[in-house]
């Protein structure tokens, strides 16, 4: 029994090692990856049930709702 925990164990932590890296907000804003900002957001928008609610999806989506929102001397609307 011990060792069929053990096994499961270690599966599963390396299973859960194998997702995508999560980028923050702050990343997907940057200029340098806008069309990493692009490619994700419309790969999220394709698959909403699925990876439309990954961390990756939601921060994407969250960065370009913010650069939108920006005027022309970058600040935001809100401020």
């Amino acid at each position: 029994m011990k060792k069929t925990l053990f096994i499961t164990l270690l599966l599963a932590i390396g299973l859960g090692g194998c997702g995508e890296k999560t980028k923050t907000k702050e990343y997907y804003m940057q200029p340098e990856n806008a069309q990493e900002l692009e490619a994700k957001v419309k790969e999220c928008k394709n698959d909403p049930g699925g990876v439309g609610q990954a961390p990756n999806c939601i921060n994407a989506i969250e960065a370009m709702v913010s650069k939108s929102m920006k005027t022309k001397d970058n600040s935001s609307i809100f401020d």
